[in-house]
């Protein structure tokens, strides 16, 4: 009997260790959640180029169909409207060379650009001067021209960073010459004799 009661205790005690002994015993770690992949924004603004501000170099624009504008600086032109004198009107500035020739492209933005001449007309008809950046901005992907009424006329996209390319001198306006001075004409010769006729002295008034 004593023999069975001590086996029956000696079982119960190994139970009960085992027991413990699995509840100690750390099991193994979960793994952790890997973070999910940023889902891509379609909406997200496109990055600018890596070349892009171009500094003290030009920037090229293209629309794909052989026409190309190179801007070579940028400002703006800051005017008061009398009718609304707590507002100012800025006008936004690109000098470009287009064909060898400088020209303008000004608007209140740079989705609404109309053609110009040459900076100081742009000055005289915007009635500003216009204040120059020292370097170019980081300028726009694309670029719209419009007409005056609007309509759209180009778009133009960025292309690349280059050096500001040659401009062709204006004509110089050569001074007409001025055509000589015509002598005076003469006074009517005094009325002469008729040969072998001797006319006395004094018989025609001075």
């Amino acid at each position: 009997m004593r023999s069975r009661a001590r086996g029956a205790a000696a079982l119960l005690l190994a139970t009960t260790l085992h027991a413990a002994a699995g509840q100690a015993a750390p099991g193994p770690a979960p793994a952790a959640a890997a973070d999910p992949a940023p889902a891509s924004n379609p909406d997200a603004t496109p990055a600018v180029a890596p070349d892009q501000p171009c500094g003290g170099r030009a920037a090229r624009f293209e629309n794909g169909k052989g026409f190309s504008m190179v801007i070579t600086r940028a400002g703006q032109v800051q005017t008061t409207n009398p009718l609304r004198p707590l507002t100012t009107e800025v006008n936004q500035v690109l000098q470009v060379v287009i064909a060898g020739k400088v020209a303008t492209a000004y608007g209140p933005d740079f989705s609404t650009l109309r053609r110009g001449s040459v900076p100081s007309a742009i000055e005289a008809m915007l009635g500003g001067p216009i204040k120059w950046q020292p370097s170019l901005p980081t300028l726009p992907e694309s670029i719209a021209i419009v007409s005056e009424e609007g309509t759209p006329l180009a778009q133009l996209a960025f292309r690349t960073c280059e050096a500001p390319p040659a401009v062709k001198a204006p004509p110089k306006v050569q001074a007409r010459k001025k055509a000589p001075a015509r002598p005076a004409a003469p006074k009517a010769a005094a009325e002469k004799a008729p040969p072998g006729f001797s006319m006395p002295q004094g018989a025609i008034a001075e």
